[in-house]
């Protein structure tokens, strides 16, 4: 029986049949298969760094799914985020959307499951992660969603290809924040958007402060850690947040000027950042740009929420290319 692919660079169709391990796309791209996913890695050896952060994610992938997860328990979790809720209704039912960074693509499934009508690529590096989205897509049943291993730093993507791309929670794992902002920026259209998740100086600087507490007494404090006091979350979810939480081998913490210079440096206009949550509004909709005072207080209030946060000072800028 024959598997329909899609190609993330052109988004054609590539037809194969069963057993055939390479398919390869009339744009030129080849990859291998490991069941639905396209990998364009393969085993080429990669950076020192880069493959440090993959091994890290084979022994615990993150965020992982529960053996019951399936199709409704997923989208059930995800619309318990106002932010997340805000960007489903936000998407149109017909979109492209990329995923830059995917890792078990908990965000792309939700997307892809919450209208059939889009199609989402999910990009990642590490061929673990991947495997266990890989896994729950199938379970799932989501058609919709192309998993693909692949490089930051070198993206299986033709520049300027997608109106709408997220990456959560990936450039500052990269050697190079940067870069990696760069890379993923390239992705998107003129007029499309791009929400970019990153841990923000500020809004990460109570984790920073709860974390070194923790190498003091060995072990994290739970008291401190709003994500490990929670009922409902199995031990299994929780000792896979303390791996990424307090033991990533490889984390920048980035000021949000930073990431604004290099997003306008690419040709972005800002639009606004989350939190605060829209709160009904349109996640795409701008904001006024913030003056030197504002930024400070939004970044004070980021600091201060810290100890309640569960995201531990994820912040996502949403921009508009230009």
């Amino acid at each position: 029986m024959s598997h329909l692919f899609h190609c993330p660079s052109c988004q054609a169709e590539i037809p194969s049949a069963e057993g055939v391990e390479r398919v390869e796309c009339a744009c030129g791209l080849s990859y291998l298969l490991r069941g639905s996913v396209l990998d364009r890695i393969g085993e080429t050896q990669r950076e020192e760094r880069a493959a440090g952060v993959e091994d890290f994610y084979s022994i615990s992938p993150f965020p992982g799914y529960a053996p019951g997860d399936d199709g409704p328990t997923l989208i059930d979790r995800c619309r318990r985020s106002a932010f997340l809720c805000s960007l489903d209704a936000a998407l149109p039912s017909d979109a492209k959307i990329l995923d830059c960074g995917c890792g078990t693509a908990q965000i792309s499934a939700f997307l892809a499951l919450s209208a059939p009508g889009r199609q989402v690529f999910g990009i990642d590096g590490c061929r673990a992660s991947l495997a266990h989205a890989d896994e729950f897509r199938a379970r799932a049943g989501i058609e919709n969603l192309q998993l693909v291993r692949g490089d930051l730093f070198d993206l299986p993507v033709t520049p300027e290809r997608y109106q709408f791309v997220l990456s959560r929670g990936v450039v500052h794992h990269t050697p190079d924040p940067d870069e990696a902002t760069r890379r993923v920026a390239s992705c998107v259209a003129p007029g499309g958007y791009l929400l970019l998740g990153f841990y923000e100086t500020a809004a990460r600087s109570f984790h920073v402060a709860r974390r070194a507490l923790g190498k003091v007494f060995g072990r994290p404090l739970r008291a401190l850690d709003p994500v490990l006091q929670r009922a409902d979350l199995d031990e299994d979810k929780k000792r896979i947040w303390i791996d990424d939480q307090y033991k990533h081998p490889l984390e920048h913490i980035l000021p949000l000027e930073r990431v604004n210079r290099v997003l306008e440096e690419e040709g972005f206009r800002y639009l606004r950042t989350v939190p605060p949550s829209p709160l009904g509004a349109n996640v795409f909709d701008p904001t006024p740009e913030l003056s030197a005072s504002a930024r400070a207080r939004l970044r004070l209030g980021w600091a201060i929420d810290g100890i309640r946060d569960p995201d531990a000072g994820l912040v996502f800028v949403v921009a508009q290319k230009i």
